[in-house]
């Protein structure tokens, strides 16, 4: 019986250390992880910022000519290669 008793205890004890445990450092921890990624973001946007404005700087210059390759558009109303053309028929009445 005796064991038992030491096993619940034991148990019990470990949850609260886990749970003062988890009190303490998850805050740190979840404040590191945002930091980060806060961090990741603005060196995202730093890069953009600084592309977008190079671009600008090259363009101003005389004689320079930029090609910018964007996505490629869809056509509309048009049906691709893979998928064959319609065609357009009569019914004959016999």
């Amino acid at each position: 019986m005796t064991g038992v008793l030491k096993t619940i205890l034991f148990l019990v004890v470990i949850y609260y250390v886990w749970k003062v445990l988890f009190r303490l450092l998850f805050p740190i921890v979840a404040k590191k992880v945002v930091n980060k990624a806060q961090q990741n973001m603005e060196d995202r946007m730093r890069q953009a910022y600084e592309a977008q404005n190079g671009r600008q700087t090259y363009a101003d210059q005389q004689g320079d000519v930029i090609i910018q390759k964007g996505a490629e558009k869809k056509q509309k109303g048009g049906v691709s290669e893979s998928e064959g053309e319609y065609v357009e028929f009569e019914e004959i009445k016999e």
